[in-house]
């Protein structure tokens, strides 16, 4: 075969024999042929090698000429870059010859002598092991030191006393990274010293490396058997599920005996070779990617992992397993929340009862008597009642109360079981060291004590000391442990973001800006004959509609995630406006919430409808952001951290969904601080408007918030560019 340093251009008549250009036009209906895969058939065509005598020793031959072209000036990366293309056109190309050229073998790791590693059972073998030991730099030996000696000291003990084992400091150090202002430094020195601690710990423990899954020796042939059942189902692999067979194989573990202490020591090795960085990261993913793989790979074993899942303690027993007498007092109980009288007591009776509920209370207030106690709404006489069934279970779960002899509530609501209830919840929730409870938790002690005192001072009139023993302890218990009432110190410091109107701009912008960016690659990657939408674009996408719909109307995020498609008025025309209205049953306060949505806007929720939304759900599910593989919406938690990452990529913001609600409110209240019963029926809160002469409508609650979005955001360069090619490109 000759060489010719210079081949002909493609498109020069007589420079492709007939079957290569054939094989070239093919190619060029799908895209830009790439350069080295066009340079194979200028070679071969030129030498008189056919398409179907092309393999390794052929592909190797045009590497040398573009090399010694000066095409390309490394030779390993030129003769990848040819198979690279070739092995792609077999794959997508209709009529290409369809043999896969094979990487070459990798030649065999030397072999290194090992290293005799000394011991360290404690932190303060370690340190010693770190002072003399010749592995270390004399440079880095006084850092490795001082971090070992702050990790002892921020943990309050010895190093004598702590284990040289990741495993074991990790929880401990992370939750550190939590106080590190109690502690005097940054959250960065904190990692910092986690990060010489590891670094430490490979002088005693060496991180164990595992071959690649390319290397034959890698997997066994049942290991290998699934990688590959595995790769033909999931479009792309995942590290944590490839690191378990390739431990499993190296240990000599077989599929069907995987289970949690396997999962144990395969989060253990990730975290050695630093894989992970968090051991609880570590373990939730191989237990997610595995159990995963046993849904979704045929051929899977069928054991599920449940390593690291937490045990949520006994359940609520149903209210028919309690014994008839004590389900007739909650029944007893329930009437008074919803008529506010007691059963049997009327007229004068009822009245003293009620002024001697509220003396109890401190309430000394005479007017608007009654003759009854506060009626409940619905949703909150359901919420009593099963506060009242969990609370009762909980006393029977813990031996405080056995269940045969609970006749009335205030076999439960009592000072008794409200102590003992009290002492295990701070002894559950509160950290070490701490003496007050975290936000969350704080405020569902709060909801407790409201529900225990609104059950309370309900009770039947012979339990009025019970209900004077009572109520102090739950003052008491709230005024222990603070919460806001309004916005937390976080989302206060979150808010003041957009004090800058640029930033205001940016986020309502997010959805236009990231569908322009998706159609555009959607449209690129259909020219090329690729896929149209990936996994990744989609998600995307419902992001930015997810963004689109909580500007117009600050919904929870349970509510946003379980948006379904008859929840969107879609309109006839593309002109038109349409609207988003949720049912109150939709809505945590029972409340129905509707916007309307502009044409731009309908314009974006229909292209997503069309083209994204598919990709992440069955076409009969009647979800708006559809679960993969499942009839049922994303989950809240879920949706919602995806939503904040695409803020945060998009804008940089920090911002999460139910944010949006505190934003909504900061700007109508800026915007006229008399807007306070637009804020309550923009976010559903009972009480909003006015009974007495009218009341505010959903829409017009909306249609505030968008006028102040749109004044403020007027004030910043680029708003009207931007919405008028949006609504140009809707009509």
């Amino acid at each position: 075969m000759t060489e010719p340093l210079t081949l002909p251009r493609r498109d020069a008549l007589g420079a492709l024999s007939p079957d290569w250009r054939r094989l070239c036009d093919a190619r060029a209906a799908l895209g830009t042929i790439p350069g080295p895969l066009s340079t194979t058939a200028r070679w071969c065509s030129a030498n008189g090698v056919e398409p179907s005598a092309v393999d390794e020793g052929v592909l190797n031959a045009v590497a040398d000429h573009l090399t010694t072209a000066g095409t390309w000036t490394d030779r390993k990366e030129a003769y990848r870059q040819v198979r690279t293309y070739w092995n792609a056109a077999a794959k997508k190309v209709p009529g290409w010859p369809q043999a896969i050229v094979q990487a070459p073998p990798q030649p065999p790791r030397p072999q290194t002598p090992a290293v005799v590693r000394p011991t360290a059972r404690t932190l303060e073998d370690l340190r010693q092991v770190v002072a003399s030991s010749p592995l270390v730099a004399d440079s880095d030996r006084p850092a490795l030191v001082s971090a070992i000696t702050s990790a002892a000291r921020w943990l309050g003990r010895p190093p004598g006393e702590l284990p040289a084992s990741l495993r074991s400091l990790d929880p401990q150090l992370k939750a550190l990274a939590s106080q590190h202002a109690a502690l005097g430094v940054s959250r960065k020195t904190v990692k910092n010293v986690k990060s010489l601690l590891r670094k430490a710990l490979d002088l005693v423990i060496p991180r164990p490396a595992l071959p690649a899954v390319s290397d034959p020796s890698a997997l066994t042939p049942e290991w290998r058997a699934l990688w590959t059942a595995w790769r033909a189902t999931v479009p792309r692999a995942y590290g944590p599920l490839s690191f378990l067979m390739r431990h499993c194989s190296d240990v000599g573990i077989a599929p069907d005996a995987v289970d949690d202490a396997a999962a144990a020591a395969v989060a253990d090795r990730m975290m050695a070779c630093g894989c992970r960085k968090d051991l609880t990261v570590a373990i939730r993913h191989v237990r997610g990617y595995w159990n995963q793989a046993v849904e979704t790979v045929p051929g899977w074993p069928s054991q599920r992992l449940t390593l690291g899942l937490a045990d949520k303690g006994p359940v609520s027993l149903p209210l028919t397993t309690f014994p008839p007498a004590f389900q007739r007092s909650i029944s007893d109980l329930l009437v008074v929340a919803r008529t506010g009288y007691q059963p049997g007591v009327t007229g004068l009776r009822a009245r003293a009862e009620a002024r001697k509920s509220r003396a109890i209370k401190g309430d000394d207030r005479r007017k608007e008597d009654n003759g009854g106690r506060k009626r409940l709404r619905d949703a909150s006489i359901q919420g009593l009642s099963n506060f009242v069934r969990r609370f009762a279970s909980w006393a029977v779960h813990h031996g405080h109360r056995k269940l045969e002899d609970l006749c009335t509530v205030s076999d439960v609501v009592n000072e008794e079981v409200f102590i003992a209830w009290y002492d295990a919840y701070c002894a559950e929730h509160i950290p070490a060291g701490e003496r007050e409870l975290p936000r969350k938790p704080a405020k569902t002690l709060h909801n407790a004590c409201g529900f225990l005192a609104m059950a309370a001072i309900r009770l039947p009139p012979e339990d009025a000391p019970v209900v004077a023993d009572l109520l102090p302890l739950i003052e008491c218990a709230r005024e222990g442990h603070e919460i806001y009432d309004d916005m937390t110190p976080e989302n206060q410091r979150k808010l003041a973001q957009f004090a800058a109107p640029e930033n205001l701009r940016a986020l309502h912008e997010i959805p236009i800006r990231v569908m322009e960016r998706l159609e555009s690659e959607r449209h690129s990657r259909a020219a090329a004959g690729e896929t149209p939408v990936t996994l990744r674009m989609a998600l995307t996408a419902a992001a930015a509609m997810g963004v689109l719909l909580l500007n117009s109307l600050p919904v929870r995020v349970l509510t946003l995630s379980g948006t379904r498609l008859d929840n969107v008025e879609w309109p006839l025309s593309r002109r038109a406006e349409g609207a988003v209205a949720y049912e109150a049953r939709q809505t945590k306060g029972k409340i129905a919430a509707r916007a309307v949505l502009q044409p731009w806007k309908m314009m974006l929720l229909s292209i997503y409808r069309a083209h994204y939304r598919p990709l992440l759900g069955d076409a009969g599910s009647p979800f708006l952001f559809p679960r993969c593989g499942e009839n049922k919406p994303m989950r809240a938690a879920a949706f919602s951290g995806l939503i904040s990452r695409v803020v945060a990529r998009e804008t940089g913001l920090k911002m999460n969904p139910h944010l949006w609600r505190h934003l909504a409110t900061k700007l109508l209240l800026d915007e006229d601080p008399r807007y306070q019963d637009t804020v309550s029926r923009l976010l559903g809160h009972h009480g909003a408007g006015r009974r007495e002469y009218g009341r505010i409508s959903q829409d017009q609650a909306a249609a505030a918030l968008e006028a102040a979005v749109d004044r403020i955001r007027a004030r910043t360069p680029g708003h009207t560019r931007r919405m008028a090619k949006a609504t140009r490109r809707s009509s």
